[in-house]
Protein backbone atom coordinates (compact mmCIF):
# COMPACT_ATOMS: atom_id res chain seq x y z
CA UNK A 1 0.00 0.00 0.00
CA UNK A 2 1.45 3.00 -1.35
CA UNK A 3 -0.73 6.12 0.15
CA UNK A 4 -3.96 6.35 2.12
CA UNK A 5 -6.12 5.02 0.19
CA UNK A 6 -6.41 4.40 -3.95
CA UNK A 7 -7.95 7.30 -4.45
CA UNK A 8 -6.10 10.03 -6.54
CA UNK A 9 -5.41 12.84 -3.85
CA UNK A 10 -6.71 16.68 -4.89
CA UNK A 11 -3.87 19.30 -4.72
CA UNK A 12 -3.03 20.01 -0.82
CA UNK A 13 -4.22 23.52 -1.37
CA UNK A 14 -7.46 22.56 -2.11
CA UNK A 15 -7.87 19.47 -0.02
CA UNK A 16 -6.85 22.38 3.06
CA UNK A 17 -9.43 24.82 1.57
CA UNK A 18 -11.72 22.05 1.47
CA UNK A 19 -10.92 21.44 5.72
CA UNK A 20 -11.45 24.52 6.53
CA UNK A 21 -14.53 25.32 4.98
CA UNK A 22 -16.50 22.77 6.57
CA UNK A 23 -15.35 25.02 9.81
CA UNK A 24 -17.57 27.90 11.61
CA UNK A 25 -14.08 29.13 13.31
CA UNK A 26 -10.61 29.22 13.09
CA UNK A 27 -7.51 29.79 15.63
CA UNK A 28 -4.26 31.79 14.51
CA UNK A 29 -0.83 31.13 16.94
CA UNK A 30 0.18 34.10 18.82
CA UNK A 31 3.97 34.73 19.77
CA UNK A 32 2.95 34.94 23.15
CA UNK A 33 -0.57 33.25 25.65
CA UNK A 34 -3.45 34.69 24.54
CA UNK A 35 -5.60 32.56 26.91
CA UNK A 36 -5.68 30.90 30.49
CA UNK A 37 -8.27 28.29 30.57
CA UNK A 38 -9.29 26.46 33.61
CA UNK A 39 -10.88 22.91 32.78
CA UNK A 40 -11.50 20.04 35.16
CA UNK A 41 -8.56 21.08 37.76
CA UNK A 42 -6.04 22.18 35.32
CA UNK A 43 -4.69 24.85 34.02
CA UNK A 44 -4.46 25.51 29.91
CA UNK A 45 -2.38 28.73 28.78
CA UNK A 46 -3.01 28.73 25.05
CA UNK A 47 -1.16 30.60 22.33
CA UNK A 48 -4.35 30.39 19.86
CA UNK A 49 -6.40 33.01 19.57
CA UNK A 50 -10.13 32.14 18.21
CA UNK A 51 -11.47 33.97 15.49
CA UNK A 52 -15.39 33.36 14.79
CA UNK A 53 -15.62 32.93 10.72
CA UNK A 54 -14.57 30.83 8.23
CA UNK A 55 -11.31 30.90 7.35
CA UNK A 56 -10.50 31.82 3.90
CA UNK A 57 -8.47 30.78 1.20
CA UNK A 58 -6.10 33.37 1.27
CA UNK A 59 -4.87 32.33 5.53
CA UNK A 60 -4.89 29.14 4.09
CA UNK A 61 -2.16 29.85 1.42
CA UNK A 62 -0.47 32.42 4.16
CA UNK A 63 -0.22 29.09 6.52
CA UNK A 64 1.34 27.10 3.37
CA UNK A 65 3.84 29.68 3.19
CA UNK A 66 4.58 29.93 6.72
CA UNK A 67 3.08 33.14 7.36
CA UNK A 68 0.95 32.06 9.93
CA UNK A 69 -0.17 29.57 12.34
CA UNK A 70 -3.68 28.33 11.11
CA UNK A 71 -5.20 25.54 13.21
CA UNK A 72 -9.10 24.54 13.16
CA UNK A 73 -11.42 23.50 15.41
CA UNK A 74 -12.20 19.81 15.73
CA UNK A 75 -15.48 19.78 17.46
CA UNK A 76 -18.67 22.49 16.88
CA UNK A 77 -20.60 22.57 19.71
CA UNK A 78 -19.57 18.70 20.86
CA UNK A 79 -20.09 17.21 17.76
CA UNK A 80 -16.83 16.14 15.63
CA UNK A 81 -16.37 14.45 12.14
CA UNK A 82 -13.23 13.34 12.16
CA UNK A 83 -10.39 12.14 14.49
CA UNK A 84 -6.70 13.45 14.15
CA UNK A 85 -3.61 11.36 15.30
CA UNK A 86 -0.27 13.47 15.06
CA UNK A 87 2.79 11.92 15.75
CA UNK A 88 5.72 13.56 16.88
CA UNK A 89 8.23 10.30 17.66
CA UNK A 90 11.87 9.61 16.34
CA UNK A 91 10.33 6.82 13.80
CA UNK A 92 7.63 8.53 11.93
CA UNK A 93 8.21 5.99 9.16
CA UNK A 94 7.71 3.32 11.40
CA UNK A 95 4.60 4.78 12.74
CA UNK A 96 2.74 5.46 9.65
CA UNK A 97 3.51 1.96 8.20
CA UNK A 98 2.19 0.66 11.41
CA UNK A 99 -0.66 2.54 11.59
CA UNK A 100 -1.33 1.98 8.01
CA UNK A 101 -1.21 -1.65 8.81
CA UNK A 102 -3.64 -1.34 11.32
CA UNK A 103 -5.96 0.64 9.09
CA UNK A 104 -5.87 -1.92 6.37
CA UNK A 105 -6.76 -4.42 9.26
CA UNK A 106 -9.82 -2.49 11.12
CA UNK A 107 -10.87 -2.02 6.78
CA UNK A 108 -10.09 1.73 7.01
CA UNK A 109 -9.21 3.10 4.13
CA UNK A 110 -10.14 7.01 3.97
CA UNK A 111 -7.48 8.76 5.78
CA UNK A 112 -4.69 10.94 4.65
CA UNK A 113 -1.17 11.43 6.23
CA UNK A 114 0.44 14.75 6.39
CA UNK A 115 3.51 16.18 7.02
CA UNK A 116 3.69 18.71 9.90
CA UNK A 117 5.56 21.55 9.79
CA UNK A 118 8.93 19.80 11.74
CA UNK A 119 10.43 16.85 10.00
CA UNK A 120 9.31 14.14 11.67
CA UNK A 121 5.79 15.47 12.65
CA UNK A 122 3.15 13.47 11.21
CA UNK A 123 -0.61 13.77 11.10
CA UNK A 124 -3.34 11.58 10.06
CA UNK A 125 -6.73 13.19 9.60
CA UNK A 126 -9.32 9.99 9.86
CA UNK A 127 -13.26 11.16 8.84
CA UNK A 128 -16.01 9.47 10.96
CA UNK A 129 -19.49 9.67 10.77
CA UNK A 130 -20.99 12.65 13.12
CA UNK A 131 -20.64 11.58 16.76
CA UNK A 132 -20.48 13.49 19.84
CA UNK A 133 -17.34 14.06 21.98
CA UNK A 134 -17.20 11.07 24.31
CA UNK A 135 -17.79 8.62 21.33
CA UNK A 136 -14.80 10.20 19.44
CA UNK A 137 -12.79 10.04 22.40
CA UNK A 138 -13.44 6.37 23.14
CA UNK A 139 -12.92 5.38 19.13
CA UNK A 140 -9.80 7.34 19.29
CA UNK A 141 -8.42 5.76 22.52
CA UNK A 142 -8.99 2.10 21.07
CA UNK A 143 -6.93 3.43 18.38
CA UNK A 144 -4.35 4.12 20.48
CA UNK A 145 -4.33 1.16 22.58
CA UNK A 146 -4.15 -0.67 19.37
CA UNK A 147 -0.76 1.50 18.63
CA UNK A 148 0.61 1.57 21.94
CA UNK A 149 0.82 -2.98 21.14
CA UNK A 150 3.67 -2.53 18.65
CA UNK A 151 5.27 0.95 19.31
CA UNK A 152 6.24 3.36 21.91
CA UNK A 153 3.52 6.14 22.91
CA UNK A 154 5.09 9.20 21.15
CA UNK A 155 1.22 10.32 19.74
CA UNK A 156 -1.77 12.33 20.61
CA UNK A 157 -4.93 11.39 19.43
CA UNK A 158 -7.43 14.22 19.28
CA UNK A 159 -10.21 14.68 20.19
CA UNK A 160 -9.89 14.37 24.31
CA UNK A 161 -12.88 14.52 26.50
CA UNK A 162 -9.65 15.83 28.97
CA UNK A 163 -8.85 18.91 27.33
CA UNK A 164 -11.06 21.78 26.39
CA UNK A 165 -12.93 22.37 23.65
CA UNK A 166 -9.91 25.80 22.41
CA UNK A 167 -7.42 22.80 23.04
CA UNK A 168 -9.20 19.89 21.08
CA UNK A 169 -8.10 21.71 17.81
CA UNK A 170 -5.61 20.59 15.26
CA UNK A 171 -2.63 22.66 13.09
CA UNK A 172 -3.28 22.71 9.43
CA UNK A 173 -0.45 20.46 8.22
CA UNK A 174 2.28 21.21 5.02
CA UNK A 175 2.04 18.09 2.87
CA UNK A 176 1.27 15.18 1.96
CA UNK A 177 2.82 12.05 2.62
CA UNK A 178 2.08 9.17 0.25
Amino acid sequence: MTGPSTKTLPPLTEDLEALAASADHYYLKSSSIVEKIVHNGRTFYSKFRRYDQTPNPILVSQHLRREVTLALPLLQEGVGERIVIEYLGEEPELFLQTLRHLFQHLGIDDYRCYQGKKGNKRTVILPVARQELEQLHAEGGRLSDMLQTRLQKSWRILPDRRLPESYNIFTLPYGYIN
